[in-house]
């Protein structure tokens, strides 16, 4: 996993009451769903977008990947 994109790179919050009000107001501003989650690598809550189980569980089939160059 990577610890960058999934912790440091984030708000971090000190407790549950705090995330959920942020959730909510960004909820209420963005018009998209947010959700809370404690964090395992360092003990406080953030907050992400959720993304809908139509997307999760989509799988890509091989030619509608992008290709990538590799020099």
């Amino acid at each position: 996993m990577d610890v960058e994109r999934s912790c440091r790179s984030k708000q971090a919050y000190l407790s549950k009451a705090d995330a959920k009000g942020i959730a909510r107001s960004m909820s209420a501003r963005h018009r998209d769903a947010f959700h809370i989650y404690a964090c395992d690598h360092c003990r406080y809550w953030h907050v992400g977008h959720i993304v809908p189980a139509s997307l999760r569980a989509r799988t890509v089939a091989n030619w509608e990947r992008p290709a990538v160059r590799v020099a």
